[in-house]
């Protein structure tokens, strides 16, 4: 197993600025990686300029469904750039959310055609998901099997700490999609702590335990993302979730 890759997803650090000052906070962090929404709003070009100008390589990007059917070339270029090889399809807004079973079977239909597609550019495309992929449909399937009964060439992206906050237990769902996992998002749940951060936590100091699931991780993955959804310091989790994931991946 190679040395893990540990990237900064930036939406963490949103609150400071535009993409330049995102990648200065993660690179003053510590960080050597990171993980963007796409481009940024971008050209293919000044996003590569960017992250060269930072010093950062690009481990990851969110893509959305929009972004996969609009701005692909764009996409790709910057991917070859930056020698990325990981896509991730992260989101989907509640009017973009299938009503039915046959709604989500026909959306893993297009993320299959997508993954397909894209493999032969060399690059992999994976799922992320939040917790309503957890929902039971009508014939008592979750939502995310039924994505991937939908598309056995689509990865995961699993984002551990939403797994828990639908009730499930992450462990037994890393297992069963373990021949899936592409990369995870690493973040911390601590409900009754601060309300700003809405019930996340910076990582290691909540309640998720971490130790028990990184050892069976590390020999899945090489890349695991920092990532907290609302910090109050945004600066200082990035610097603890680093500082977290060297110490028990080393």
């Amino acid at each position: 197993m190679n040395e893990a890759r540990i990237a900064l997803q930036l939406y963490t650090v949103r609150s400071v600025g535009g993409l330049a000052q995102r990648l200065a906070v993660a690179r003053g962090a510590g960080y050597a990686w990171v993980e963007t929404e796409t481009l940024h709003g971008l050209e293919a070009d000044a996003f590569v300029a960017a992250l060269r100008e930072a010093g950062l390589g690009l481990a990851s990007m969110h893509v959305e469904m929009s972004d996969l059917a609009e701005r692909l070339p764009a996409v790709l270029a910057a991917l070859r750039e930056l020698g990325c090889r990981q896509l991730v399809m992260p989101w989907l807004d509640e009017a973009e959310r299938p009503a039915d079973a046959a709604g989500w079977r026909a959306l893993g239909a297009q993320l299959q055609a997508h993954a397909q597609a894209l493999a032969g550019q060399g690059v992999a495309l994976a799922y992320h998901n939040h917790a309503f992929e957890f929902e039971r449909l009508a014939d008592g399937k979750t939502v995310l099997e039924t994505i991937f009964d939908a598309a056995p060439a689509l990865r995961w992206q699993p984002d551990v700490a939403w797994v828990a906050r639908a009730g499930e237990d992450p462990a037994a769902w890393l297992a069963r999609y373990a021949a899936r996992l592409q990369s995870v998002h690493v973040k911390d749940l601590d409900e009754a702590g601060d309300p700003a951060e809405q019930g996340w936590a910076t990582l290691g100091e909540g309640r998720l335990p971490w130790a028990q699931w990184l050892p069976g991780l590390a020999g899945r993955v090489q890349t695991f993302i920092v990532e907290h959804d609302h910090p109050r310091e945004p600066a200082r989790t990035a610097r603890a979730g680093l500082a977290f994931l060297r110490q028990r991946l080393a």
